[in-house]
C-alpha cells in the first residue's frame, strides 16, 4: 500500500492532524525508519481496492471483510476515518478493520502517529491490504457461562507481586493502592546484600534496617505473604571478587548462619517469612563459583543425569556445585530458626529446558533436574519449583509448568512435598518496551492468567514490578507511575484479584477471546472477566454472553461493565483517567441474561453481576 506521507517530527505525542503540509516527506514499506525518540505522523488518503492479493491469490475484495496489517518502527496508533484503531508495537504488529463489507473505491483515511523508539523498530515493515476471516470481523461469538454448577475454589489472589533490589518507596499511600488491587504475596531478591559486613576486627555484624523495612512493607502494610529470595552475595562473603553481588560465598557456613538470623529476625518481629526462594536466575550465570566449587564427581555425574547427555560445559557444572552448596546451606539455615517454613528454586531465567529445546532458555533442564536429584540425594525440602518468564506466549508458559510436574515423575518423595508451583518474575518484557505502558502489556498478562496460571496450576504468579518514581512513558515494567497512578496492568491485576468464590465454567471462547467466570454467594457477585489479545494482528470482536442458571440472588439485581482497552482505564491514552472505568450498567430482568459486547483489541473486560444491594457504586465488588 503506497502512498504515504509523514509529517515533521514532535518531541511528544500530538493530536491527529486536520490537514497534510507541503513538507511532509513520503513513505513506503521497506523503507529505514528514525531511531529516535520523536513522534511521527504518517497519513495516507487512499480508496478501498478492487483486489488485494492474499496468500500470493488475488481476491476481489468486494462484499468481504477488508483488513489492513500494519507494522512501522516501535510502535503506534492506527485511526481509521478519524477514528482510534489499535495500537501495535514491532513485536505485536496491527490489523485494522477497514469494512465488514467492502465496496471498492470507497474514500479511506488512515492516519498512523508512529512513538518515539524505546526497544527496537528500525524499518516501516508493513502496510498492505487483507481479507479477514469472516468469523473474526463480522460473526459473533457466542459465549455461555454456566452457573448452575460452580467448581474449584477462586485462590485468594490471581496475581501477586515481585520486586529485585528495593521499593521505589515504602510509604502508606503505596501500601494502600498495592492493597486495593489484593495482592496476597509478594517476592523480593536481594534481600540479604546489606545485612552482613565486618567490623576493623574482622568480627560479622549485621545490619537488619534495609531487611526490615521490607518486611514491615509487606506483610504489616499490605498484609500479603513475603516470598523472600536468598540472594544475592554481601561483599563481605565473596568466594570471588564480584561487583554485581553475584559470587558463591567464601563460606557456605557463614552463609547458613546468615539465612538462620534472617528467618529468626523475621520471627521475633512479627514478620514470619514463610517461602524462602534460593537465589536468582542461576543458569543464566548470576551465581559465580568459589576456588572451592571445582566441579568434580559427584557433582558431574549429577548433572550429566539430568540433562541426560555427558557432554556438558565444566563452568556450568562448577555453577551447579556452587548452587547446590548454597541450597543446602540457604534450606539449613532457615529451617534452623523456622523449621515449618517452605524452600524453593532454582528461579530458573525462562523455564526448565536446554536450548536444544527452545533457543532462548540456557541450561534449565540441568538445573531443574539436578536440583530435584540433590535434594532426593541430601534429603534437603523441596517444597515449591520458581521460574521467571517474559514476553512469550502463554501456551509456552503452561508447557513449562507441565514440564516441572513431568521432572517430578522421576522423584515421586519430591512430587509429595511440592505445593506451589511459582512464577516468580512475570511481565509482558524483560526489557523496557512500549507495551508496558500501555493496554498490550496489560492484555499480555491477562491471556496468561486465563490460559496458563489457572488451568495449568501455576498458583504464585509475581508480576515485577511495582513502582517507577516519576510520570515519563518509557516503556517501565512497573504497575504503578508516580504518585500511585496506575497503568493498564495494575487495573488488570485488581479486576483478576477481585475474582472469588467459585470458578464456572465459561465455554465458547477461541484463539483470540478466552475468559474465567466466578460465582461468590456469600457476596453475590457473579463476575467474568473476558480478554481480547493475539500475539500478532489482534482484532476487535463482537461478542454474545448468555448466563445460563443464574442464580436466583441475581433476579433482581444490577450488572456493571469495566474496561481496559486503548481508550479505558489507561493513563498512557489519558493521565487524568487512569483508575479502572466503569463504561456501562444495568438492571438484571431476565433469568438467562445475556449480553452483547465489542471486546476491542488488546482489551480486558470485566463484568458483573451483583444482587440487590450488593457492593459500592463506585468500584468493582
Amino acid at each position: 500500500m503506497g502512498g504515504w506521507k509523514v509529517l515533521p517530527p514532535t518531541d511528544e505525542r500530538s493530536a491527529l492532524p486536520d490537514r497534510l503540509p507541503p513538507d511532509a516527506a513520503e513513505a513506503a514499506p521497506g523503507d529505514p525508519w528514525p531511531q529516535d525518540r520523536h513522534f511521527r505522523w504518517m497519513l495516507c488518503r487512499t480508496v478501498v481496492p478492487e483486489t488485494v492479493e492474499v496468500d500470493g491469490r488475488t481476491v476481489r475484495t468486494r462484499g468481504e471483510p477488508l483488513g489492513m496489517r500494519f507494522d512501522c518502527g516501535d510502535g503506534g496508533e492506527v485511526w481509521v476515518d478519524g477514528r482510534l484503531a489499535t495500537r501495535y508495537d514491532n513485536d505485536h504488529p496491527a490489523l485494522v478493520l477497514i469494512s465488514e463489507s467492502a465496496v471498492p473505491g470507497t474514500p479511506v483515511q488512515l492516519a498512523v502517529q508512529v512513538y518515539g523508539q524505546v526497544q527496537g523498530g528500525d524499518r516501516f515493515g508493513q502496510a498492505e491490504w487483507t481479507i479477514i476471516d469472516q468469523a473474526r470481523a463480522v460473526q459473533t461469538l457466542q459465549l455461555t457461562v454456566d452457573a448452575s454448577a460452580p467448581g474449584k475454589d477462586v485462590p485468594a489472589g490471581l496475581i501477586g507481586l515481585s520486586q529485585g533490589g528495593g521499593m521505589a518507596d515504602y510509604e502508606d499511600a503505596t501500601a494502600a493502592r498495592l492493597v486495593e488491587g489484593g495482592f496476597r504475596w509478594f517476592r523480593m531478591d536481594n534481600v540479604l546484600t546489606g545485612v552482613l559486613r565486618r567490623d576493623q576486627a574482622g568480627a560479622y555484624l549485621y545490619e537488619w534496617e534495609d531487611f526490615d523495612r521490607r518486611l514491615d512493607f509487606i506483610v504489616r502494610k499490605i498484609k500479603a505473604e513475603p516470598i523472600l529470595a536468598a540472594s544475592y552475595m554481601p561483599i563481605v562473603l565473596d568466594a570471588v571478587e564480584n561487583h554485581e553481588r553475584q559470587s558463591a560465598p567464601a563460606d557456605y557456613g557463614v552463609w547458613e548462619e546468615l539465612c538462620r538470623r534472617a528467618a529468626q529476625r523475621a520471627i521475633d518481629r512479627g514478620v514470619r517469612v514463610p517461602w524462602w526462594e534460593v537465589w536468582n536466575e542461576v543458569n543464566a550465570g548470576w551465581l559465580k563459583p568459589g576456588p572451592q566449587d571445582t566441579g568434580g564427581e559427584p557433582w558431574l555425574s549429577i548433572y550429566r543425569q539430568a540433562v541426560g547427555r555427558d557432554d556438558v560445559d565444566h563452568e556450568t557444572v562448577r555453577r551447579f556445585e556452587a548452587y547446590c552448596k548454597l541450597y543446602a546451606a540457604t534450606a539449613r539455615g532457615v529451617k534452623r530458626a523456622d523449621p515449618d517454613a517452605r524452600i524453593g528454586g532454582p528461579a530458573l531465567a525462562s523455564g526448565p529446558f536446554e536450548q536444544s529445546e527452545h533457543g532462548f532458555c540456557v541450561n534449565g533442564r540441568g538445573f531443574a533436574r539436578g536440583l530435584m536429584a540433590w535434594c532426593q540425594r541430601e534429603n534437603l525440602p523441596l517444597d515449591f519449583v520458581s521460574w521467571h518468564e517474559y514476553f512469550h506466549p502463554a501456551a509456552l508458559i503452561a508447557k513449562e509448568a507441565e514440564a516441572f510436574r513431568s521432572y517430578l515423575e522421576d522423584f515421586p518423595a519430591l512430587k509429595r512435598t511440592v505445593r506451589s508451583f511459582m512464577l516468580t518474575e512475570w511481565n509482558e518484557a524483560w526489557w523496557a518496551n512500549r507495551p508496558q505502558d500501555h493496554e498490550i502489556g496489560a492484555a499480555w498478562c491477562a491471556e496468561c492468567v486465563v490460559r496458563a496460571f489457572v488451568p495449568h496450576g501455576i498458583d504464585r504468579p509475581c508480576f515485577f514490578y511495582v513502582k517507577q518514581n516519576d510520570m515519563n512513558f518509557r516503556g517501565d515494567y512497573s504497575l504503578l507511575m508516580a504518585g500511585n497512578v496506575p497503568k493498564a496492568s495494575y487495573n488488570m491485576a485488581r479486576v483478576f484479584n477481585g475474582l472469588s468464590g467459585r470458578y464456572l465454567a465459561l465455554a465458547g471462547g477461541d484463539d483470540d477471546v478466552c475468559g474465567l467466570a466466578a460465582w461468590d454467594a456469600g457476596r453475590g457477585r457473579l463476575a467474568v472477566v473476558l480478554v481480547n489479545f493475539r500475539d500478532r494482528y489482534a482484532l476487535r470482536r463482537k461478542v454474545r454472553l448468555a448466563i445460563a442458571g443464574l442464580p436466583d440472588e441475581l433476579h433482581d439485581g444490577v450488572w456493571r461493565q469495566y474496561v481496559i482497552d486503548a481508550t479505558h482505564s489507561n493513563v498512557w491514552h489519558d493521565r487524568d483517567r487512569a483508575e479502572l472505568q466503569q463504561t456501562a450498567s444495568g438492571r438484571l430482568g431476565d433469568p438467562r441474561p445475556r449480553f452483547d459486547l465489542v471486546l476491542e483489541a488488546h482489551s480486558i473486560t470485566l463484568l458483573e453481576l451483583l444482587a440487590a444491594g450488593a457492593g459500592r457504586a463506585d468500584a468493582p465488588g
